[in-house]
């Protein structure tokens, strides 16, 4: 491997990032679809060109996920990068995407090892200007033969 694969995904379309509010200051999220769009992008399919595997431990109160990724075959994989949910929601009830929540949260933090993201990890979303920067590179790069103008 090598920074040609971080390079390719080091760069986050500000579409698909939201602010939020975790009770300890304000974060950029990046919605995790967009980030297996562009896994996709760069390695291929899912299950042929890079992959990962999930193993979910229990305890009473919670949900650890370890995940392992791979890429372009399954010789070059490393993990597990762990993450942890509440099996229970605050109101005592069970948190039916607890799992889903413990293996996304890794899933990010295994692709960020490849650069997924890392304008967002490197807090350079927080600025207005890089912001307007990426907007309009992403603009420029549209390839206008491939829009149809509707009518």
């Amino acid at each position: 491997m090598s920074k040609v694969y971080w390079d390719k995904l080091k760069v986050t379309d500000p579409r698909f990032t939201k602010k939020i509010n975790k009770g300890f200051g304000e974060i950029t999220t990046i919605d995790p679809m967009y980030q297996i769009m562009k896994m996709t992008e760069v390695f291929g399919t899912v299950g042929i060109g890079w992959g990962w595997k999930c193993n979910y431990i229990y305890t009473e109160a919670n949900v650890f996920a370890e995940v392992s990724i791979w890429v372009e075959s399954f010789e070059y994989s490393y993990g597990p990068v762990s993450s942890v949910q509440s099996l229970y929601k605050t109101n005592g009830k069970l948190d039916d995407e607890c799992t889903k929540k413990a293996m996304t949260d890794a899933l990010t933090k295994a692709m960020s090892h490849l650069g997924m993201s890392a304008d967002v990890f490197l807090g350079l979303h927080d600025s207005s200007k890089y912001i307007e920067k990426i907007k309009a590179d992403i603009k420029s790069n549209v390839d206008k033969s491939k829009i149809k103008e509707v009518t």
